[in-house]
């Protein structure tokens, strides 16, 4: 089993600790996603919203400018038809767009089909390691030239338990989080001492969201976690207060209560 640190979710930063930063978020408009951004907006980032869906980007887009926070910048992404050479012009809209990059935060995933591996259907196994761990390895790659030009960066994964403990029947949702935990690994050390890049993993717990319904579709989410009791940690670690966090392995202790 990894070892893993806990990363409390009690955390309220001042209202401009990210001003003049620009984070990039995939999966933005998730159920961790979006609170997640809507708070990094709020901490003064401007934030480059990334999922497949315009129209949901566009509502999030609505909701942060209504919020009085600075106005973000949306890219619609499928990441499951996306190839080696799209990645490298998100990188290059932010650098023209933005001129600079402070954070990558991978929040997109999808859960593919549980399911015993000497049964795993071959279709969803390719198209679950695509989202999951292919595209934020591509993204990644593309992203490091400009995250390497800011003076404090992060690059953050999200990753999941059944990756680290090697769950059974999680099929290649857990393999993808496995890889993503290596990924993690493997760049954090290639940061380190070098570049001013922090790199971690984050398994935000059991939290309420569509993934976790479409698992386990009889559970009553308003027993779960909500999104806003775990996503101060996800901005903490963004910012200029997660930086005595790197090449770790971190799992969120969830905040009493649900904060906006």
């Amino acid at each position: 089993m990894q070892h893993e640190t806990r990363i409390s979710a009690d955390y309220n930063p001042a209202t401009s600790v990210l001003r003049e930063r620009v984070i990039l978020v995939t999966g933005a408009t998730g159920g961790i996603g979006s609170v997640v951004c809507r708070q990094l907006a709020a901490s003064g980032a401007s934030v480059v919203l990334l999922d497949k869906e315009l129209k949901a980007l566009e509502h999030l887009y609505d909701k942060i400018v209504e919020d009085g926070n600075p106005e973000p910048a949306i890219y619609p992404m499928n990441l499951e038809g996306a190839t080696f050479d799209h990645f490298p012009e998100v990188a290059q809209r932010i650098q023209e767009g933005m001129g600079r990059l402070d954070g990558l935060l991978h929040a997109a995933a999808t859960l593919g089909k549980p399911a015993p591996l000497e049964l795993y259907d071959m279709e969803s196994w390719y198209r679950t390691l695509q989202i999951n761990l292919n595209a934020p390895f591509m993204l990644s790659r593309a992203c490091i030239p400009l995250l390497r030009q800011s003076d404090q960066a992060s690059v953050l994964f999200t990753s999941d338990h059944s990756g680290r403990n090697g769950a059974p029947y999680g099929g290649a949702y857990a393999v993808s989080n496995a890889g993503i935990e290596g990924l993690m690994r493997v760049l954090a050390a290639e940061m380190a001492d070098t570049t001013n890049v922090c790199v971690n993993s984050i398994d935000p717990g059991v939290v309420a969201t569509s993934l976790r319904a479409q698992a386990y579709p009889f559970e009553n989410p308003f027993e779960l976690t909500r999104p806003e009791q775990v996503a101060g940690a996800f901005v903490r670690l963004m910012g200029p207060d997660g930086r005595d966090f790197h090449g770790q392995s971190l799992t969120v202790e969830p905040c009493e209560t649900a904060t906006s």
